[in-house]
């Protein structure tokens, strides 16, 4: 697929503020065409309000958003150039499933047909006639789906997809992500805080903290570093190895496990070089949640006993 410069979205130098609260200060960052990219931060982080601004629902007071080079406001067909999924209860609680959809077809431009698609896709079926307000938390996440989904857009903001959702449906919700970016080109861009899962498909990350971006970027690049773990049978043999090599490491007292600044292949090599024994080799790799943690420096702290009876 033939690309230009502006290809994918970019968001450059966007800020918000509520009264004296800066919720947004000069965030920028790009999600290239065919990549899926997570959205990260504690609850009051941004990440809504950002997303909001990306399509123009709430006013940004500095920057912009541009979806293949375009402002949202001036794409021609908005609803089949970006798909989104803000608020999964934000449509009328006594319209049926079925006209929910069809007005939202209409509203995209898109043939009636579309939405029987969907709902036999979403497994909706069941749920058709049923009044939007009377559905649970899951199948109104479905529907807001989609919603999202009903324009066959280019591009995707979801903010938490996954809420409610049951397993086969997540399961299927991250493939088809997964699938619609790589061999469309279009871009996706996925809230949520379940950090272990959004790294089994996603291809980048964002994280934001107070209203500041704390690192954009690929996936594999959080935890890149890869160091290693060792147990020595002779704990003096492989001390006097690393020393000589310059290479850094530190030992626990209670177990002799080494913590080394090297990877566990070239760990291996010197023992095979130095006859040393391992009784135990490791990958030590700084999790994707705590490094999160690392990363988002405590911006919400919960501290004592809710249950404490005084």
């Amino acid at each position: 697929m033939p690309q230009t410069p502006d290809t994918g979205i970019r968001v450059r130098g966007v800020s918000k503020t509520y009264g004296v609260k800066r919720v947004l200060d000069d965030v920028s960052f790009d999600i290239p065409a065919g990549t899926v990219t997570g959205l990260l931060g504690p609850n009051g982080s941004g990440k809504s309000t950002a997303m909001r601004t990306m399509l123009g629902l709430t006013i940004a007071d500095a920057g912009s958003t541009t979806f293949d080079g375009v402002l949202f406001r001036d794409l021609a067909q908005p609803g089949r150039t970006v798909g989104a999924l803000l608020d999964p209860g934000a449509h009328h609680p006594g319209r049926s499933v079925e006209d929910t959809l069809a007005t939202a077809a209409i509203l995209t431009g898109s043939p009636r047909e579309r939405v029987g698609e969907l709902i036999a896709t979403l497994g909706l079926a069941s749920a058709a006639r049923r009044r939007f307000g009377a559905l649970s938390l899951g199948m109104k996440q479905r529907v807001a789906l989609a919603v999202a989904l009903v324009g066959r857009p280019r591009h995707l903001i979801l903010d938490e997809p996954m809420n409610g959702l049951d397993i086969e449906t997540g399961d299927w919700l991250r493939s088809t992500l997964v699938h619609h970016a790589h061999t469309t080109g279009g871009c996706v861009l996925v809230s949520t805080h379940l950090l272990q899962e959004l790294q089994t498909f996603a291809d980048r990350i964002v994280v934001l903290s107070e209203g500041a971006i704390r690192y954009s970027g690929e996936v594999g690049d959080l935890t890149a570093e890869k160091n290693a773990t060792a147990i020595a049978a002779d704990t003096d043999l492989l001390r006097r190895a690393l020393t000589t090599r310059g290479i850094p490491f530190s030992v626990r007292p209670e177990d002799g496990r080494f913590s080394v600044g090297i990877d566990p292949r070239s760990l291996s090599e010197i023992c095979i070089a130095d006859r040393i024994v391992l009784d135990e080799l490791a990958e030590d790799r700084e999790s994707i949640s705590d490094l999160y943690r690392r990363l988002t420096r405590g911006q919400y702290r919960v501290e004592g006993d809710v249950f404490d009876p005084r």
